[in-house]
């Protein structure tokens, strides 16, 4: 089995595959989460199976047994689906974000959910840089969220100010990276300052050892040429 999950993004299950607890079957591939805005918690799932997704599935939250890293598994399926008609509460992931003062403040990304009860812990959501904010995601608790609709969603102002940030985006990276190539580029040139200012002296130590092997040379060649004549003389 699977190893459970403590908090997971609604982005991570999609495209899951989702299997049968009792007959271990492949029942599909998650396509499509259902969020009860009001709520806070996600309620049921859409998955899809067979040739180009042609078999759909809708199943309630209840019959998920376990949300592994790998896969999920349901109970009850055949069951339940066959005699429910569950209504599809589409997740809103690409609406615009505005505050009740009416401030644009970014775009609805993803959201966080706690799987045992499919609570919703945080919602997540891109800035567009209002009030000086750095690009990237964001976390906004559940009880910001004021109302909610098709191409927009209001949230508390106050709590978009005290929001954090849940991943940096793309031009604070690309601004760390570029600092972090300005302070290679510093250290380098230093390196190659002082490699530059000590070649001489390196030179003048391997002139110095060279000229004391030579000495030490002439001075043993000399030597061993004197005792060769003595003996000659002898």
């Amino acid at each position: 089995m699977s190893a459970k999950v403590e908090v997971l993004k609604q982005s991570e299950l999609l495209n899951r595959l989702v299997l049968d607890r009792h007959t271990t079957e492949e029942v599909g591939r998650v396509t499509q989460l259902w969020l009860d805005w009001q709520a806070h918690r996600v309620v049921g799932l859409t998955c899809k199976s067979g040739f180009l997704g042609g078999k759909k599935h809708h199943i309630t939250w209840e019959q998920v047994n376990t949300v592994g890293s790998d896969s999920i598994l349901v109970n009850s399926l055949k069951e339940e689906t066959e005699s429910e008609t569950l209504e599809l509460l589409e997740s809103p992931i690409g609406v615009e974000v505005w505050t009740d003062a009416g401030n644009k403040v970014g775009k609805f990304v993803d959201y966080i959910i706690e799987p045992e009860t499919g609570a919703i812990v945080n919602y997540l959501y891109s800035s567009s840089g209002w009030q000086g904010m750095m690009d990237g995601i964001y976390t906004l608790a559940p009880v910001a969220v004021s109302s909610v609709g098709k191409k927009r969603i209001i949230v508390l102002e106050e709590a978009v100010k005290n929001s954090d940030q849940y991943t940096e985006g793309i031009h604070e990276r690309m601004s760390q990276a570029a600092e972090f190539i300005r302070s290679d580029y510093k250290k380098t040139l230093e390196d190659m300052e002082s490699l530059k200012q000590g070649v001489p002296q390196v030179t003048e130590n391997l002139t110095d050892q060279a000229k004391s092997a030579g000495d030490k040379f002439k001075e043993q060649f000399s030597d061993g040429k004197n005792s060769s004549q003595k003996k000659d003389e002898e």
